[in-house]
């Protein structure tokens, strides 16, 4: 997993905090609460061994977090690239 997707998750999870714990703010934290979940979900899933599954509820789970949740999905892409790269380097299965 590369290191991106931990330091979006932490600054997710860290704007959920401090907007919860702001009182005008607080009406965001049901709407973003639910895309940090996916992307734990995710995380999970790449750390679980079903990367791509996993890479792609990050992204989604990155979105509403735009521009900082670039961060996130450039990581995920990365664990993507890398999936196809070892599935293009693998020898083909001879059937």
């Amino acid at each position: 997993m590369d290191v991106r997707m931990y330091i979006a998750m932490a600054i997710h999870v860290g704007a959920l905090v401090f907007l919860s714990t702001d009182p005008h703010y607080r009406p965001l934290v049901p709407w973003m609460g639910p895309f940090v979940a996916v992307s734990a979900v995710g995380m999970l899933l790449v750390c679980a061994g079903k990367a791509k599954v996993g890479a792609i509820l990050f992204i989604v789970g990155c979105v509403p977090f735009v521009p900082v949740g670039l961060i996130g999905v450039f990581g995920a892409k990365k664990v993507l690239a890398d999936l196809s790269s070892a599935a293009e380097s693998a020898p083909a299965s001879s059937a």
